[in-house]
């Protein structure tokens, strides 16, 4: 049980509770705080503060600081009021609610501060994409007034350098052109081309040379460089195509290669497979060796194991013997020697294996009542006196001594366990057995004097300890 701490201190002012409390030497890692807006507690184990506050507060605002073992709060009054006190005077019942009701505000809290978090996350997520976003539209815009630039300055340099000023308005219109087809490439991004523009030697028409950079079947269609020149109307083709027409015999090679392997997969496809004969059935016969331990046969355990085994065989070879006298005298006998030697566990067990054999003998039943006594195994005494007592019914002279060894077992068990009125019973009846026995008249006396003389049923049971083993009689001797 947490132990409630109640020196604290405490004081207002108009807006704010001070609130202060010592830790009694805990580590302020092991603090635990919870708050909510009426209620305040603080755990440090073994120690525990719990506050119902009176009036409302507000949590958010409120603080806590950790200095010189005490910790100080700082609360802030959710109503300017004056408080009369700074705790609740509450029944179980309504502190219990209390603190139900706190525990749902804190869940809540917890749910908020989550959901803002996530909420937090992915506005810095959804500002960050937009930032990406302007960057890249950055970089196009660049990019496209890079472009801009290097066209403006082709044209500059293409008019700079031709010698026949009155050609200008036509470069300049087949330069558009150019730039077109140019802007028009770029926009493919599977084929690499490159379209340059520059005006002939004579300055009356334009050269256009067009890169295309293939790679595998795309080679065929685009050749590598290709110059198309346009002069007078007339297209002439230049040396460059040779080298075109080997890379579109080369292509053409790799077809040819492509469509036989093509062939030779469909051939294997119609060739038909030969499946193998099924395997007739048959049974395979398995011996395995004899071996007695379920691990694995080693040589450095196999001295251990053979040893193991020669001390089972002496065992079961004792034991078929003990078979051979499993006797229900046999085994009262051994019972009867093993409680001389005061081996009374042994006794015990030798008497229940004697009554698995005839389970009507009460002098079976009688003796393992005195083991069990001489163990302190006060219930079970008591259950074989019972099962005796009930086997020698009706009473007669013969087995006198065996009933009075049985109420005196029973009743010195009954005084042992503080039953003391019972205890009276059983003794008075073995007393009427043997009325000469003065042993056993001390006995009822000392009982009697023992229930006249206890006052509650604490003393009663102090008193009934010490008689059961200093001055009845418990009757050791075996029938």
């Amino acid at each position: 049980m947490p132990i409630h701490v109640t020196d604290y201190t405490w004081q207002q002012t108009s807006e704010k509770i001070l609130l202060s409390l010592d830790l009694h030497q805990t580590s302020p890692k092991n603090v635990d705080i919870v708050t909510t807006n009426s209620y305040l507690k603080v755990s440090f184990l073994p120690y525990i503060f719990e506050a119902f506050l009176c009036h409302m507060i507000n949590a958010d605002q409120s603080t806590a600081q950790i200095m010189k073992g005490q910790i100080k709060f700082d609360l802030a009054k959710e109503d300017h009021v004056h408080w009369s006190d700074l705790c609740l005077k509450l029944s179980r019942e309504e502190m219990q609610n209390k603190r139900q009701e706190a525990i749902k505000d804190v869940e809540e809290q917890e749910k908020k501060s989550k959901s803002k978090k996530k909420r937090s996350v992915i506005a810095v997520k959804d500002l960050l994409s937009l930032e990406q976003i302007s960057e890249d539209d950055k970089v196009r815009e660049e990019r496209k007034k890079l472009i801009e630039r290097e066209k403006t300055d082709f044209l500059k340099q293409t008019i700079e350098d031709d010698p026949q000023n009155n050609q200008t308005q036509g470069i300049s219109a087949q330069c558009s052109v150019d730039c077109h087809l140019f802007l028009d490439a770029t926009s493919k991004p599977d084929i690499r081309r490159r379209i340059s523009s520059m005006c002939s030697e004579d300055g009356t028409a334009v050269a256009q040379e067009m890169d295309y950079d293939g790679d595998g079947e795309d080679s065929i269609y685009y050749s590598s460089t290709e110059n198309l020149h346009l002069k007078n109307g007339n297209v002439k083709i230049d040396k460059v195509d040779n080298g075109n027409r080997k890379q579109r015999k080369s292509s053409s090679i790799r077809k040819a290669a492509l469509k036989d392997k093509e062939e030779k997969r469909k051939e294997e496809k119609k060739k038909v497979t030969t499946v193998p004969p099924v395997w007739e059935n048959c049974i395979i016969k398995v011996k395995h060796t004899t071996r007695v331990f379920p691990t694995p046969s080693r040589e450095s355990t196999q001295a251990e194991e053979q040893q193991w085994l020669t001390s089972q065989s002496v065992h079961s070879s004792a034991a078929k013997d003990f078979s051979s006298e499993s006797s229900e005298e046999h085994l009262k006998k051994k019972a009867i020697s093993l409680f001389s030697n005061g081996d009374y566990r042994g006794c015990v067990n030798a008497c229940t294996e004697a009554l698995k054999v005839n389970p009507c003998m009460s002098s079976l039943y009688s003796n393992r009542a005195a083991a069990n006594l001489a163990l302190n195994n006060l219930h079970h005494t008591i259950n074989d006196c019972t099962k005796a007592l009930e086997l020698l019914t009706p009473p007669t002279e013969d087995n006198s001594k065996s009933r009075l060894l049985c109420h005196i077992r029973r009743g010195t068990a009954f005084v042992r366990l503080g039953l003391l009125s019972e205890g009276l019973a059983e003794y008075q009846a073995a007393h009427q057995i043997t009325p000469e026995n003065k042993t056993l008249k001390k006995d009822v006396e000392k009982i009697q004097a023992m229930i006249t003389t206890s006052t509650d049923s604490g003393d009663s049971n102090e008193d009934d300890s010490g008689c059961g083993e200093d001055g009845v009689s418990v009757g050791n001797n075996l029938a």
